[in-house]
């Protein structure tokens, strides 16, 4: 059966044929991109972007793309010897279910089974994603093992976030968190205070699931988790950016990661018939700007 888009929902494709969902909602407009289900760009009514882009990618058919809110599944990072973050990020999502209300939109998106036994052989996983998006964005990754053994299940909604200039950005609510240093040979730490920065910064914090702020002149959040004790930190600084594709060199100036994630200890182990939701809400620091957006509120 066709799925019916409300009129603020359209299928659209860009100059190199790759395919997207584009809003055009009086509360938001939005992109999301068909390979990955990938949200790529979401901008409340009179508010700035809330996701950063890289403006350097040509966003080309069966490329991951940097910037937006990449999903990885079914392993984060390097957790598995094939590619990094695993294969939803590339994959062919379908949209299931598209809704509108005065206050939003709602889009829900499946993995197809043949996609993941593909990629996947002997892994029986099912999983979906929803977006609700408004005054604020809403992501649920829901994941259910379908077979007959327990399955490890580590990933990340791996959230770029826009800052003025990154030496000024500061993230507070992590403070007394313990967390896994990338970037000195896996070191378990503790963070004191807010996290600022001053050079290239790559960390798991763990055992946590508070709210984190992003401070910043014009972007400031509020990241929310939900089925998360994980959050990951990251920017590149200069000398990785130079190295990472689709990515400008001096683009770590404004930009960085808080990204709701199951990884480090954190990772978890689904036993058959089990499902699990990782979810992140990034609102603005203002909460009077922000309204919640329920599936039940959609009609």
């Amino acid at each position: 059966m066709t799925l019916v888009l409300p009129d603020c929902i359209r299928h659209s494709r860009n100059q190199a044929g790759k395919a997207f969902i584009d809003i055009a909602h009086p509360a938001v407009s939005a992109r999301i991109a068909l390979e990955g289900a990938h949200l790529l760009q979401c901008t409340p009514s009179g508010q700035a972007p809330m996701l950063w882009v890289s403006p350097d990618d040509p966003q080309l058919p069966g490329k991951s793309l940097r910037g937006g809110i990449p999903l990885c599944w079914p392993w984060f990072g390097g957790d598995r010897p094939q590619s990094a973050h695993g294969i939803a990020r590339r994959a062919p999502w379908q949209l299931s279910a598209a809704e509108q209300d005065a206050e939003g939109v709602y889009l829900r998106f499946e993995l197809p089974a043949d996609c993941i036994a593909e990629q996947l052989p002997g892994e029986p996983w099912q999983v979906h994603v929803e977006y609700r998006l408004g005054a604020a964005i809403e992501v649920q990754l829901t994941t259910r093992n379908l077979g007959e053994q327990p399955m490890k299940l580590s990933q990340a909604l791996h959230t770029y976030l826009p800052v003025t200039a990154i030496q000024q950005a500061r993230i507070s609510g992590l403070d007394g968190a313990a967390y896994i240093d990338a970037l000195d040979d896996w070191t378990h730490k503790t963070q004191a205070g807010d996290i600022d920065f001053t050079g290239e910064l790559d960390r798991i914090y763990y055992g946590t699931s508070a709210a984190v702020q992003l401070h910043d002149a014009a972007h400031p959040v509020v990241v929310e988790r939900q089925g998360s004790e994980s959050v990951v930190v990251w920017n590149p600084w200069q000398a990785k950016s130079l190295r990472l594709s689709e990515f400008p060199a001096n683009g770590y100036l404004g930009m960085l990661c808080i990204e709701a994630a199951n990884a480090g200890p954190d990772a978890r182990l689904l036993q058959p018939g089990e499902s699990h939701t990782l979810g992140t809400r990034i609102r603005p620091a203002n909460p009077a700007a922000a309204h919640v957006i329920t599936q039940d509120s959609v009609q």
